[in-house]
């Protein structure tokens, strides 16, 4: 298949505003895309070289491809920002100064052949690189169309804007191959284990369904974390837990999943499956220490400590992002790991095992130290001792506790927002406070004292179902006047000229942002909208009415949570009937 074929799709995907078309070209596509290649089409769509969680860096800085783009269409650096600045996008400085070169090629660039020359200038390195990384750019630019250019410039920057996420390839992949998106769920359950958009595209064309569900866990490749429920008071626990229930404490750190190969190799995933190993190496040291097994999958919760072990704030976790001075900050704020659950253990599988035996097995393999411990637990259905031991937790740092269902059925959903699990959070104790975690689709332009700024920004929940986000809020409240003042800085990457196709919004804000940065929210309450669309068409005595926010303040940015982890539709009317 030849790049120009990919590039047309590309290009009706970036005009189309419409969920559902995006579905219907990317299936049409993707069946006439050949067995052999429908892996990097697929990881190409989304922007990418390989699995999500390998993210592979390009290592060129915008100095380098400014110099790339001005050698492949012999024009000044110079030349180059002056167009940048006019366009605001180098993809289309590299479509019009193609144009205007009129380059003529000998032939069409063929997929195989770009997927191996970008995966080239990904991965060289060493002495003299980013030259040679600047030349390989240039003549690849040289040997594309205009058209070409464009993408495969937005590809290196990480800006493809094409409003395609993996749900949306599973659909269409689903269609393409089944006939319908009701076999979506099977691709869906075989990409919440392996996270390879790549593998399961390739399983499903060539394998067929059958395939698809022999995919399973492999000690080095995430797998998609399960997520909770939420409930507004303890007693709604029992009810949605017949069985019985164990509550752990819910720590304020970085959610981790620790993977152990075979050859002794410790690689750490956050909840966004990005590798993270190379933050924590006291983690890694430690959980060697910790377990003594030949491989394995457990999952935690990475909390910052003080030298007598108390908790300390998640801001101090935020302070071991970082590339350089690792080992320093490591001895400077030391994190203990809580863990929480066993998902692999030497080449078998747990993840079908009720939480009881996962629980009770990851006791058993673990010894305890002040850096690697398991999470605080009792089993009671006593709400009086379980408020207790919330109440305690709560005094200790904790964000609250997370009940764990006992039943037969309480195995691990990978991926999945299930009733086995249930959050309860001390925000959640007053009636009038609700955190909850908003995508920024839309931003009104600011006046007044907010001139040069955002107004108010247009947040939405997200609808799995539907792999759509929907608007619930105006939020204007709550920033301090740096935040405000860095609002645009921090919503360039996302900014897009048109409503994004799986944002769905009945207003019309000043600017359009790609559904991908995360915030918390905290709001007064949940009312009936006439304007918002979250749940609009859910709500029993008013179909015609959404669900919005109220009186709400911006709390903090979730850098460590993906769109598709925000708050879902399902939860803000759970919330809003009091469920």
């Amino acid at each position: 298949m030849k790049f120009k074929d990919l590039v047309r799709v590309f290009e009706e995907l970036e005009k189309t505003s419409s969920g559902n078309k995006l579905r219907e070209i990317l299936s049409a596509f993707l069946k006439k895309v050949p067995k052999s290649e429908i892996r990097i089409v697929s990881y190409l769509i989304l922007g990418l070289l390989g699995p999500e969680y390998e993210s592979v860096d390009f290592g060129m800085a915008e100095k380098m491809i400014l110099r790339a783009v001005a050698n492949a269409y012999s024009k000044t650096i110079e030349d180059v920002k002056h167009l940048l600045k006019k366009k605001g996008d180098l993809g289309l400085v590299a479509l019009q100064l193609s144009k205007e070169k009129k380059i003529r090629l000998k032939k069409s660039l063929g997929i195989v052949e770009l997927y191996n020359s970008l995966l080239k200038i990904a991965t060289t390195s060493g002495v003299g690189s980013q030259e040679k990384k600047v030349v390989m750019l240039s003549n690849l630019l040289k040997s594309s169309t205009p058209e070409e250019a464009k993408y495969i410039l937005r590809i290196i920057l990480g800006k493809l804007r094409l409003g395609v996420a993996a749900m949306t390839i599973l659909d269409s992949l689903s269609i393409a191959f089944t006939g319908t998106k009701a076999n979506k769920h099977i691709l869906e359950e075989a990409y919440n284990l392996c996270t390879d958009i790549g593998l399961v595209a390739e399983t499903i064309s060539s394998k067929g369904l059958k395939g698809v569900r022999k995919i399973g866990i492999k000690v080095g490749s995430p797998i998609r974390m399960m997520l909770a429920q939420r409930v507004k008071k303890l007693s709604e626990i029992q009810g949605k837990m017949p069985d019985g229930f164990a509550s752990e404490a819910k720590y304020d750190g970085e959610r981790v999943q620790i993977h152990k190969k075979k050859n002794g190799e410790i690689v750490i995933y956050s909840r966004r499956l990005e590798n993270i190993t190379s933050q924590y190496p006291d983690i890694v040291a430690n959980v060697k220490k910790a377990i003594k097994q030949d491989s394995f999958i457990v999952e935690g919760e990475a909390v910052p400590i003080d030298k007598n072990g108390a908790i300390l704030s998640f801001q101090f976790v935020m302070q071991r992002k970082r590339k350089y001075n690792v080992e320093e900050y490591a001895k400077k704020i030391p994190i203990c790991v809580f863990l929480f659950d066993l998902l692999f253990l030497n080449g078998e599988s747990y993840l079908k095992e009720p939480y009881n035996k996962r629980r009770g097995k990851l006791e058993l393999i673990t010894k305890k130290s002040r850096f690697v411990q398991l999470t605080k637990r009792i089993v009671s259905q006593d709400l009086d001792k379980v408020d207790e031991f919330f109440q305690e937790v709560i005094g200790e740092g904790c964000e609250g506790i997370i009940a764990k269902s006992l039943s037969k059925d309480s195995i691990y959903r990978a991926g999945a927002r299930a009733w086995l699990w249930i959050k309860y959070k001390k925000d959640y104790t007053s009636k009038l406070q609700d955190t909850l975690d908003l995508v920024i689709v839309g931003a009104f332009a600011g006046k007044g004292k907010r001139a040069g700024t955002y107004g108010a920004l247009l947040c939405a929940a997200y609808n799995p179902e539907k792999d759509r986000f929907e608007t619930v809020t105006k939020l204007g409240a709550g920033f301090s006047d740096k935040t405000l003042k860095e609002l645009p800085k921090i919503m360039k990457p996302y900014l897009t000229n048109k409503k994004p196709a799986r944002v769905v919004s009945e207003l019309k804000p000043d600017y359009w942002f790609l559904p991908e940065k995360v915030i918390v929210v905290v709001g007064a309450e949940i009312t009936q909208s006439p304007v918002h669309t979250c749940c609009k068409g859910m709500l029993k005595k008013d179909k015609s009415k959404g669900l919005a926010i109220r009186f709400p303040r911006f709390k903090m940015f979730r850098d460590d949570k993906s769109a598709e982890e925000a708050t879902t539709n399902t939860e803000i009317l759970q919330m809003y009937q009091g469920a």
